[in-house]
């Protein structure tokens, strides 16, 4: 069976699925999970992916148009190269990071979150963090708002009025890389005027509202936008009367500004920015290489480890399963032979010592074979499939008395 399960839409391999989905919110994703009795997952949405990694222990196909399907050990080995930034169109971004902690806290508070998964995700952010520790590849240009930057740097002379349309994440990012430009006055404008005052007054800059967006595109020479909003909010209208020069800058996705072809209109897509991010890319490839070592390293350990804590739960189903056919034979026994409560006590030890004795070697056997073999699934896999056939739909009675989460 696979470990861990993966549907994906992202904006290099399935990029119109991925604008589709996109418009769909944490919630819908949620629900397809639960209809299809999946209990244990983690879903990561952001501006370039949406993916759902899970637990499918009912081997269920999950109907996902689009996207891209992978099972254990490769959707695990995906989200290590994600959470490295392999898979981001800026390589080496550090956003990610927390992008995958928020998916993993989200699951817990929801009661998603499984022992395998909440161990997988802990490995992925430690994974990020010793890929940007012992490699380059998180050093320079390596997030959208700091290639949006490099883009109005070399406008400077020209443009003197900036608008970020946006409060969240990503435009405090660029007011990060933009402060200290005296040279550009900067507006901070967003559908709730209080975050837009908030975040500029922390940074020095102007504020405003959406009402008047008439108003912002005509006052501001560069406009960037990055919101969550599934529409235009600067359509091919607004800019139909603008003769003067203009850049705009889209890092949202869903587009937020409408394409034209003016040659005053200088627009920079989301697309656009993913142009220049591989050219970034092909300037990273030796510190590319670095992670991926490193990623396959470490995913080793991660194998070792993961299959410990299957092993565990394993034999604890099995003592499970023998405590309770013992409790059920000396229910049995006491209901033809009248038993004290020290006959009991004894008869207890001794099946208790036999039970010890019968198991031991089976389950000090399995532990031996994962210290000395490095691939091992395959026998974990059997014993699940025993144990599924043996126990049946007393199994995940079994697990949740024994507050196991997966096997």
């Amino acid at each position: 069976m696979s470990l861990i399960d993966l549907v994906s839409w992202n904006y290099k391999d399935t990029p119109e699925e991925f604008n589709k989905q996109v418009r769909n919110g944490y919630e819908y994703f949620e629900d397809l999970m639960i209809k299809n009795s999946i209990d244990n997952f983690v879903i990561l949405i952001t501006c370039n992916r949406i993916e759902i990694y899970f637990e499918n222990k009912l081997q269920k196909e999950i109907p996902a148009d689009g996207a891209i399907k992978l099972s254990y050990p490769e959707s695990v080995f995906h989200l290590f190269n994600v959470s490295s930034g392999l898979e981001s169109m800026v390589v080496g971004e550090n956003d990610i990071l927390r992008q995958i902690k928020d998916a993993a806290d989200l699951s817990r508070k929801r009661m998603h979150m499984s022992k395998i998964l909440d161990f997988t995700f802990q490995k992925a952010l430690s994974i990020g963090k010793l890929v940007r520790t012992q490699t380059n590849i998180a050093h320079g240009k390596t997030s959208m708002a700091a290639i949006a930057t490099d883009i109005i740097e070399n406008k400077y002379n020209s443009y003197h009025n900036l608008c970020i349309i946006g409060t969240g994440k990503m435009a405090e990012s660029l007011l990060n890389y933009l402060k200290g430009n005296n040279g550009i006055k900067i507006t901070v404008a967003g559908r709730n005027i209080e975050h837009a005052k908030d975040l500029a007054i922390r940074y020095g800059c102007y504020y405003s509202d959406l009402s008047d967006i008439n108003g912002i595109v005509n006052k501001n020479d560069i406009i960037i936008t990055a919101t969550s909003s599934k529409k235009y909010i600067i359509d091919s209208g607004i800019l139909a009367g603008i003769n003067d020069k203009r850049i705009l800058i889209d890092l949202s996705n869903p587009p937020n500004i409408e394409k034209i072809g003016r040659k005053n209109i200088e627009i920079y897509s989301f697309e656009d920015i993913g142009k220049i991010s591989e050219e970034t890319r092909k300037q990273r490839d030796i510190e590319i290489r670095k992670a991926r070592s490193i990623i396959e390293d470490e995913f080793k350990l991660y194998e070792y480890k993961i299959n410990q804590i299957r092993s565990d739960d394993i034999i604890a189903i099995f003592y499970k399963f023998a405590e309770k056919v013992k409790e059920d034979e000396v229910n049995e026994l006491t209901k033809k032979v009248d038993l004290n409560e020290v006959q009991l006590k004894y008869i207890n030890l001794m099946m208790n010592s036999f039970t010890n004795k019968i198991l031991s070697p089976y389950t000090n056997s399995v532990k031996t074979f994962i210290k000395n073999n490095e691939r091992y699934s395959y026998i974990l896999n059997e014993y699940e499939k025993m144990l599924n056939e043996r126990l049946g739909s007393n199994l995940k009675k079994l697990l949740e008395e024994n507050r196991v989460y997966s096997i």
